[in-house]
């Protein structure tokens, strides 16, 4: 595979991971979205709407989901391209490919960082109850989780293949 096709295989899995994380984790991005909502309300001194917030939190879980599949099928059809040697061109010079390395090496330390900071769990509800300290997040959040890290790696990967490249 050229380079072309390299820079097309890595979109296409970077989206793909993207896409199944945001549709995992729709239920957490739901319940999330209404909480900073409330909040709001309550700083600006908006009334309290009287309307159920199931009808809403199921709303946002459709929206992250459709979403997600949405960039996951980008994704796909990306790894596709790549796949089948159909994939646009892409910069393939040394000086490119060399500032294409640095940049990704840098997305990924940044971004294994924030995951980094945030590996402690503030204290988490689920309909409701609050989770015990040891309780294990809920499947959803553990496969978004899971292509977070598989992410980092991807960014890490790639940028250390473009600083080959442009090191030749």
């Amino acid at each position: 595979m050229d380079i072309s096709g390299e820079w097309t295989a890595f979109a296409g899995a970077l989206f793909t991971l993207m896409g199944l994380s945001l549709a995992a984790a729709a239920r957490k991005n739901a319940d999330d979205a209404l909480s900073w909502e409330r909040q709001w309300r309550a700083a600006v001194g908006a009334p309290e709407t009287v309307r159920d917030e199931e009808p809403r939190r199921r709303g946002f879980m459709l929206g992250y989901r459709f979403g997600g599949f949405f960039i996951g099928g980008i994704g796909l059809g990306l790894l596709y391209s790549a796949a089948t040697g159909r994939a646009p061109a892409a910069p393939s010079s040394g000086r490119e490919a060399l500032f294409g390395g640095v940049f990704f090496i840098a997305c990924g330390a940044l971004l294994a960082v924030n995951a980094w900071l945030r590996r402690k769990r503030a204290p988490r509800f689920l309909d409701g109850v609050l989770l015990d300290a040891d309780a294990p997040p809920p499947f959803g959040e553990r496969v978004a989780a899971s292509c977070t890290r598989a992410m980092i790696v991807l960014f890490f990967l790639f940028g250390l293949r473009l600083l080959r490249e442009g090191l030749r």
